[in-house]
Order: C-alpha cells, then sequence, then structure tokens
C-alpha cells in the first residue's frame, strides 16, 4: 500500500510540474531605448560601450551615464568587478587660488608619489562645454616594474563654484570607455 501511495505520489508531482512549467513563457525583452536625461549629450555611446546604460546621480546635483555591467561600489566609485575597470569621482568647492593653481598643485602631487614612477603623459588641454570648463590630462604611471606601465585619465569639469573631478586607469579601463562615460555628465537642475 505505501508504494502504491508513493508512486501515486511522484506521478501527480510530475504532472503537476509539467502543467506549472507548460504556463511560464520565458520571455527576455532588451532595450533599444537610450537612457534619456534632461540635457543632451554631445557625444553618442560608441560600439565599446554597452547600450544599455544607468544612471549615477551625485549627491551635488550631477549625473553620468555608466553601462549596466557596473556596480556603484562607494558614493565616489564606479566599477565593472569582473574587469576591475573603474571611475572614480570626487566634487572639491573651488579654492581661494584658483583652478588652474589648484590643478597645477594636483598634478605635482601625483608626480612626486613615491610607490610609482610616474610622467605627466599628456599635457593639460582645456576647453568649454556649456557652462562648464573642461580639463583633461593624463599621467603614465610604472608601478613596480617599468613594463607595468598605465595611464592616468583625469578629466575636470569646472563651473562658477565647483569642480568635478573624474579618474579611471587604463588599462583595464580604455581611453574610448572613459571618455564615452564621463562625457555624459549633465548637471541636473
Amino acid at each position: 500500500m505505501k508504494k502504491l501511495i508513493s508512486i501515486v505520489v511522484f506521478y501527480a508531482i510530475i504532472t503537476l510540474l509539467t502543467a506549472c512549467s507548460n504556463n511560464i513563457e520565458t520571455t527576455v525583452v532588451t532595450s533599444e531605448t537610450p537612457v534619456i536625461t534632461s540635457h543632451p549629450i554631445e557625444s553618442g555611446v560608441p560600439s565599446e560601450v554597452p547600450s544599455e546604460l544607468l544612471k549615477y546621480q551625485s549627491n551635488d546635483g550631477w549625473t553620468i551615464q555608466y553601462p549596466a555591467s557596473w556596480d556603484k561600489i562607494t558614493d565616489s566609485t564606479l566599477q565593472e568587478s569582473a574587469t576591475e575597470k573603474y571611475i572614480s569621482f570626487r566634487t572639491h568647492v573651488i579654492p581661494d587660488e584658483g583652478v588652474e593653481k589648484w590643478l597645477d598643485s594636483e598634478i605635482k602631487r601625483k608626480l612626486s608619489f613615491e610607490e610609482a614612477d610616474n610622467k605627466l603623459f599628456e599635457d593639460v588641454t582645456k576647453e568649454t562645454k556649456g557652462d562648464f570648463t573642461v580639463y583633461k590630462y593624463a599621467i603614465q604611471s610604472a608601478y613596480v616594474r617599468p613594463t607595468n606601465i598605465s595611464e592616468l585619465r583625469n578629466i575636470i569639469y569646472v563651473d562658477k563654484e565647483h569642480i568635478y573631478e573624474f579618474h579611471g586607469q587604463i588599462p583595464p579601463l580604455t581611453k574610448a570607455e572613459f571618455e564615452n562615460i564621463v562625457n555624459t555628465f549633465t548637471f541636473e537642475k
């Protein structure tokens, strides 16, 4: 009798599971619609950046868009953990000595690090984007061995009151990935 009940229960469970699985539809929906911001993005999203983007909103009011495969690690870092690609950022009030002197002292500070042999790789460039002045520069860093070389990329947006500073390390991040993410910088009003 126990054997018969066990067989009946077994077939009842199999029948129930089959019936349930036939009613489940697996649908994967991908969105080709880009993320819309309140400000136009001057550069399109290139093929290296996935079409699915997330928006990071800082406490200071600015936003950037980043690939959905990345995570917010801290309030100042976004990272793709699988590849160790990252972008870090900080916001500063413009110091009394002004942006140019602050930038010069930042570069000198980074070049003086003793843990690596750092050299200015790309000179500072300056351009205007809307209401912002944008500074870009790169430092070449040889850490531990002269063959272990990376670029420390920096893009800085400046308005009338604040400095919005972005950093990334190439590799593992590429220059195009870094610039395309940071170029989505907008200020939510």
